[in-house]
């Protein structure tokens, strides 16, 4: 039985291949990264481009075994205002954001690789929940991403489930790349990706099926229902109005 995680090399993916690893997981780490994933402590590594046409069989030709959990934690953003950044560069952020999820989950079902009960993770965003103003490929993928989580779940064999984590901005180097603002307080304020993927495992391990891991995570979503227009406003000073330059 295997475990297997995507965007496994840096970040919350690494996180959670860490974790998974501490509590006796046979982990498959995927992640374009062959450097990175070699200094990784887990059970097999597999080192592909996810957005490549043969990536699905590749991933499934490395797997020993049926997979009783996968989480999709690859992703990519870009900054900026939507129209300065290239169109080839909106195409990459759907490809690996949302594609690859979908023909990986369907390459796996198709191939019967899927334990009885495996669950099918999918690492979103809180841009779900309101406008993300300076990242609208990033938002449109992940909100994708959930929408097919959420549709998934429903027409799965018996046994299995589909689960969307939305987390908040993370302790990362991805998420100090694409952000206009990196002060020492800023990074500060974000959560680390440990303690993001200690919450969603122990949310997995109650079946939750939509994750928001933490408090900020809940605060944020219960804000954006309540007072859509507040958060926004906000959004746009502290995100949109910061990005002079697109960044990639």
């Amino acid at each position: 039985m295997t475990v297997v995680i995507t965007g496994a090399a840096h970040g919350l993916g690494k996180a959670l291949v860490e974790a998974c690893v501490d509590r006796g997981e046979d982990v498959t780490a995927v992640d374009h990264d062959e450097q990175a994933l070699a200094l990784l402590d887990c059970a097999l590594t597999c080192a592909i481009d996810l957005t490549e046409p043969s990536a699905p069989q590749t991933l499934i030709k490395s797997l020993p075994g049926p997979v009783t959990m996968i989480i999709h934690c690859a992703g990519i953003s870009g900054t900026g205002r939507f129209e300065d950044i290239p169109a080839e560069h909106h195409k990459r952020i759907l490809a690996l954001n949302l594609m690859a999820p979908m023909r990986i989950t369907s390459a796996l079902l198709t191939a019967g690789h899927c334990a009885p009960k495996c669950r099918h993770v999918f690492v979103g965003s809180l841009s779900s929940y309101t406008g993300y103003p300076g990242a609208t490929s990033y938002a449109a993928s992940k909100d994708g991403l959930a929408s097919f989580a959420a549709s998934l779940g429903k027409s799965l064999p018996r046994g299995m489930t589909a689960h969307c984590v939305f987390p908040g901005p993370l302790r990362t180097d991805h998420a100090a790349k694409y952000a206009p603002e990196n002060s020492a307080e800023t990074v500060a304020r974000r959560q680390s990706p440990d303690k993001a993927a200690a919450l969603i495992l122990r949310a997995l391990d109650r079946r939750q099926r939509k994750i928001l891991p933490g408090a900020k995570a809940k605060g944020f979503a219960l804000a954006a229902r309540l007072a859509p227009r507040f958060v926004e406003r906000a959004l746009v000073k502290s995100l949109f109005s910061g990005l002079t330059t697109p960044r990639l």
